[in-house]
């Protein structure tokens, strides 16, 4: 091939040489301004060419980039320029977006998806199938008709273009013009238009197509070997791309005319939407960045300059100089203006990853400190008198909204995750570039903190919860990469870092290393192998996120090491070491959810790149026999192991074998009609500990399949030695969260204040829907405040509400505790408030208590579910409801309410979704629904007898279950219980009491009861308080007590006498045995008090506080009385009565004493700036989240125990 290139040139030197078109010197008309690698700096040059030949990691790494780049340069450089298209063929992600195929229409988007046509663009170019008829398109010859359409200037003019080849060549029978694309599409005898070409011309060529993937391929090539023939191509393909680049703009290419791009309604871009050319055009910068130093030696001006001769191009590329000035000039210098002028927009730190790239690639004195002074500069989008960018806002951003977590002012835990990914990026260009070292953001306070948003989050070591708009129903998966957190601790050397890389990399250290651009990228693994021989694995008790909204309740350690645990791992996390077809990858929403368009586009918010980018599955675009992928994954021990796959079934997906290490371990038929969840077992093996390769090999097709394709999303391995005596890899870790953010579903959240969920025995038991399949069931049913575990009140999903007010929080040995109210989730109540308590019983199990207090309104539905599971019930005398919903008899599945609007202006009860109804009218005293849990995602190491009980102790009207349907997404399960149960009345006050108990095989609660109450003699009635006793059958009895007045003094039962916020006492054989008292003065079971405080509470008032944006930041307060230990409150959390627009609690770290009653508290990295006075200017000083002056308490707790 190399032969052929340098024949090639050779050819085009001497045709130059013939026609003088080589002059001797260059024109300083044509000089470029850069003058080194700034980005991919000969440092790290020089540090990747050393690992890839010292690394085998790093080989595979060289080796998978130069086979890529391989393919292309077989392609010729000559195809690679000509592949480059220009502004006047239209561009759009689908075909028909709606309508689907022209021959079996909308089927062809249910079995294959609008991304579903086939092509092969290096050997039949400009031509797509029909996977689901096998029809080719468009009908006639088109690459002859765009050939013939080229200017003399190489660029496409349709005016100029052949008419001859408009005609339809492949099914002449069907009639001249069927079928026929000129590049504006093909409108049929029913007016609908096929963009085949514009489609083709979308993916194939640009978008993830043979330009992009060339470029790209020749970078990492060039990087890894130094080779010079990598530069050579790759700097004609960039070249020639710069020659297009500047005019194009797909705004002439509307969405109403059946041109589709990713621009969120602003009709902006330039090659695609202005969302993707976002992550596309930051590889055109970066490749300039990589082919700089190599250019001189790569003898590109042969080539260049005749293609400059010939489609009489200004710049004659006669120099290399000249050549790097078009690169500058077309690209580097377009950035700016496309930024600003809303052409590349994407989701935030997409686009000012993008301005900071071309800043520092182009390393021009002025011009650069300039772009990046715009990237920090505050602004926003405007649409008059154009949609257009003032700023890129990132310092705003960071300040205004990201919280003192560290999270987004998105709720859902997966868009939360891009946060940081986004961000980072722009770190990491800016990063040790010299030209403006004040923008290093490694070292922003705001920007640390986002780092500790994933392990925070972590239950029982597999799950992150499905908090809003957020992964799949109860499916296993921790939000963060490992190479996240290795970079994390590289950086600020926190051991949690450590932890979170070894439990991502499957609790194995093989494998964990810097970036190939390291000097050396191994001493990380050392370091996390040190940190782990000293502190251990991760181990998480309670955690609270006033900030974002979260709080997490959990007990139960490390699952002994003769337990293996199952290992789960999702395709699109695995490194890829090869695949011979395409593979379809994510690269970003078409529309953002803020965007007037996604507001008007009921369809918006969820049409994702690919089907598979909201799944974490991938699909091989296999379209033969022996069409191969494979992946490597890690075994953490040495084991017999039963790999399942979480496959995808279509009928476009082939028959494939499996093997690992090159050994066949089995084969699967993924042919099948959509989503039948779960997953399959493949096969046994023996593993080694360490790096393993999982290879796929089609090997045909069944008869009724359509394709060879292949869709995956995860696969385990579960440990087939212990299978029948391991209770199932994390069964002693358990937990309870709730959350209380944000719930705005314009922000992917959910109307789910105050929903709490349950994790025991390896499993979600108690999972929230998750992302989404559609649009109306979105704002219906899935983000509706009927779907969570939580109150509904008349009848209507909450109102907006930024944040809720924590109470109190509290962990000790045996009682953890989370308090919060939300008092503007519904403007009719006077309370929504919250109490959830988890009661340690054994080293294998707990339980929760849970007090749901509302006042007002005048229906309250309170809602729960378990996981996938049989149910049944004690204590409930159900009748079957024979047609209807929950909605009533007469209302049909998905029929909603009719005075109530569509879309995002829904604001009713989606009751109309819970279906499969059975009633009971006035249950009479407690009633408990079990669900017998199903382990839909496969995670243990075979089917356990797990049970999720929740008994409700308070008295309603009428109780209800129902079937709740997840969103159909791979794997999700089919339906979900429901348990409804209602109380109605006039300005109604509830006090919903329940009891959560998580076993396996049988439980370890005999009886649950209520206690009376009394308060000098007199019965308590009212719903501020509330005891009950749980029986256990190890012979231990609780009394777990709760009252919103913790100075008035209770007896409970005959006996107990109790004063304060939340209380449990424990006799055994009729004696005490442990105690737990929170914001209160004593327990006292008859007689001398056995738990007793002289406060129940610490008071003061806010003197001053840190006012800087810092890593460390202190309150100084004055105390009401005097404190006698101070390091007791070291732990706690200080809550302080602020202005209500944000919550005011902090985690008191540490303690200095003043003088008197002064003292001085740490409060850790948690900023108390909430936001900028003036989001446009910053100078203006800042908005705090507490002032001098306001009152605060912090509830003390005290516990006692027998030895």
């Amino acid at each position: 091939m190399k032969g052929s290139i340098l024949l090639l040139v050779a050819l085009l030197t001497l045709s130059a040489a013939l026609f003088g078109t080589l002059p001797a010197r260059a024109d300083p008309e044509w000089k470029n301004v850069k003058t080194r690698s700034t980005f991919y700096t000969p440092k790290k040059v020089a540090n990747a060419r050393k690992n890839v030949k010292k690394y085998d990691w790093a080989k595979e790494i060289k080796n998978h980039a130069v086979l890529d780049a391989e393919k292309y340069l077989d392609f010729g450089v000559e195809n690679l320029w000509n592949a480059v298209t220009t502004q006047n063929l239209p561009r759009s992600f689908a075909v028909n977006l709606e309508l689907g195929s022209p021959i079996t229409g909308k089927e062809f988007n249910e079995k294959y998806g609008y991304r579903g046509w086939q092509a092969d663009p290096l050997n039949e170019p400009w031509k797509l199938t029909d996977p689901s008829s096998g029809y080719k398109f468009p009908t006639n010859d088109f690459a002859s008709y765009y050939k013939s359409g080229l200017d003399e200037h190489g660029n496409f003019d349709p005016e100029k273009a052949d008419k001859r080849y408009l005609v339809n060549e492949l099914y002449p029978e069907k009639g001249k013009y069927w079928g026929v694309d000129d590049g504006t599409g093909w409108v049929d005898e029913d007016g609908n238009r096929w963009t085949f070409v514009a489609y083709y011309n979308h993916w194939h060529v640009w978008h993830g197509g043979v330009v992009d993937k060339a470029l790209r391929a020749f970078r990492d090539a060039y990087l890894y070997t130094g080779d010079v023939k990598y530069a050579q191509a790759g700097t004609i393909l960039l070249d020639r791309i710069a020659d297009v680049y500047p005019e194009m703009d797909v705004s002439v290419y509307k969405w109403e005319d059946g041109f589709l791009h990713s621009h969120g309604g602003t009709g902006k871009g330039k090659v695609r939407g202005s969302i993707w050319e976002a992550t596309a055009a930051i590889h055109y910068l970066s490749a300039y960045d990589a082919f700089f130093p190599g250019m001189e030696e790569a003898d590109v001006i042969p080539f260049l300059n005749a293609k400059a001769q010939k489609y009489h191009m200004d710049n004659p590329k006669n120099t290399v100089s000249a050549i790097r000035k078009n690169i500058e000039d077309g690209l580097l210098r377009e950035i700016y203006p496309a930024v600003k002028n809303a052409q590349i927009r994407g989701n935030f730190g997409m686009h000012q990853r993008t301005l900071a790239m071309a800043a520092v690639v182009l390393d021009e004195p002025g011009t650069s400190e300039e772009w990046i002074d715009w990237v920090f500069q505050p602004g926003e989008l405007r649409s008059q008198p154009d949609w257009h960018l003032t700023g890129g806002n990132v310092m705003a951003t960071l300040l205004n909204q990201v919280d003192r977590d560290g999270f987004g002012d998105e709720p859902s835990t997966q868009y939360n995750s891009y946060w940081l990914t986004q961000i980072q990026g722009v770190a990491d260009i800016l990063e040790g570039y010299d030209r403006y070292p004040k923008a290093d953001l490694y070292q922003n306070v705001k920007f640390r903190k986002m780092f500790d948003t994933r392990y925070p989050l972590v239950m029982g070591n597999r799950y992150t919860p499905q908090i809003g708009d957020s992964f799949r129903t109860g499916n296993p998966g921790i939000v963060g990469t490992v190479q996240e957190h290795v970079d994390a601790f590289t950086r600020y050397r926190k051991p949690v870092y450590a932890q979170m890389a070894y439990l991502l990399n499957g609790n194995s250290t093989d494998g964990l290393h810097g970036s190939l651009f390291d000097a050396d990228p191994e001493q990380v693994s050392r370091d996390i192998r040190k940190v782990l021989e000293e502190e251990g694995p991760l181990k998480q008790r309670e955690t609270h996120l006033p900030g974002f909204g979260f709080a997490a309740l959990r007990d139960g350690g490390n699952v002994p090491s003769t337990h293996q645990e199952t290992s789960f791992f999702f395709f699109s996390n695995l490194k890829r070491l090869e695949s011979t077809a395409e593979v379809i990858e994510h690269q970003g929403p078409i529309h953002l959810e803020t965007d007037e368009w996604g507001k008007r586009d009921p369809e918006a918010f969820d049409i994702p790149e690919d089907y598979y980018a909201e799944t974490g599955s991938i699909q091989l675009e296999s379209r033969k026999r022996g069409d191969r992928i494979s992946f490597r994954f890690k075994s953490p021990q040495t084991g017999n192991y039963v790999l399942e796959l979480m496959p995808l079934s279509a009928s476009s997906y082939g028959i494939y074998e499996l093997k690992v290490d090159g050994k066949q371990v089995g084969t699967h038929d993924f042919y099948g009609s959509g989503n039948k969840g779960g997953s399959r077992s493949v096969g046994s093996l023996k593993l080694e500990k360490g790096e393993h390769t999982l290879t796929f090999i089609n090997r045909g097709k069944n008869p009724r399949a359509t394709g060879y394709k292949l869709g995956l999303t995860g696969m385990a391995l579960k440990p087939a030695s212990d299978s029948k005596t391991s209770s199932g890899g994390n069964s002693k870790r358990r937990g309870l969260w709730m959350y209380y953010g944000k719930n705005l579903v314009g922000r992917h959240g959910h109307k789910d204040t105050l929903n709490i969920g349950y994790h025991a025995f390896g499993l979600d038991l108690s999972p929230d829907l998750g992302y989404p399949d559609n649009f109306k069931n979105r704002t219906e049913w899935v983000s509706n405040t009927v779907s969570h575990n939580t109150v509904v009140v008349d009848q209507t999903k909450q109102h907006d509400s930024l944040s809720s007010i924590p109470h109190h929080f509290d962990s000790s040995s045996r009682v953890q505790l989370i308090d919060v109210d939300a008092p503007h989730v519904y403007p009719q109540t006077e309370q929504y408030r919250r109490t959830t308590a988890m009661i340690r019983v054994d080293d294998q199990n707990s339980y929760a208590v849970d007090f749901f207090r509302i006042q007002g309104g005048d229906h309250h539905h309170f809602s729960f579910h378990g996981a996938e599971g049989l149910t049944t019930v004690d204590g409930l005398n159900l009748t079957e409801q024979k047609r209807g919903t929950y909605a009533g008899e007469d209302v049909h599945y998905g029929e909603k309410e009719p005075d109530q609007p569509s879309g995002w202006e829904y604001a009713g009860s989606g009751f109309h979704y819970l279906t499969n109804v059975e009633r009971a009218q006035n249950p009479n005293g407690p009633f408990s629904v079990d669900w017998k849990i199903r382990d839909t995602w496969s995670v243990l190491p075979e089917e356990k007898n797990i049970h999720l009980r929740l008994t409700l102790l308070n008295q309603v009207d009428d109780a209800a279950l129902a079937d709740g349907i997840p969103p159909r997404l791979p794997g999700n399960p089919k339906r979900l219980r429901y348990l409804i149960a209602h109380r109605e009345g006039k300005n109604l006050k509830s006090q919903f009491v329940s009891l959560l108990e998580a076993y396996q095989d049988e439980r370890f609660i005999r009886s649950v009861t209520p206690v009376e109450l009394t308060v000098d003699g007199k019965k308590v009635t009212h719903h501020r308080a509330c005891a009950l006793k749980v029986e256990l059958k190890n012979g231990r009895v609780d009394t777990i007590v709760n009252s919103l007045d913790p100075d008035v003094t209770y007896t409970i039962g005959e006996k107990l006498r109790f004063q304060g916020f939340f209380g449990v006492y424990s006799e055994k054989n009729g004696k005490p045995v442990y105690a737990y008292l929170n914001d209160g003065k004593f327990i006292s079971p008859a007689g001398k008090p056995l738990l007793q405080n002289k406060k129940a509470r610490i008071k003061g008032t806010i003197l001053t506080f840190t006012k800087e944006l810092s890593i460390r930041n202190e309150i100084t307060v004055k105390l009401k009385d005097k404190l006698h230990s101070p390091e007791s409150v070291i732990g706690r959390t200080i809550f302080i009565d602020n202005d209500g627009e944000r919550n005011a609690a902090y985690e008191i770290k540490g303690i200095r004493h003043l003088q008197g009653n002064r003292y001085t508290l740490d409060i850790g990295s948690s900023t108390l700036i909430r936001k900028t006075k003036d989001p446009k200017n910053m100078s203006k000083g800042f908005v705090y989240n507490i002032k001098e002056g306001q009152t605060w308490r912090i509830p003390l707790s005290a516990e006692w125990s027998t030895p």
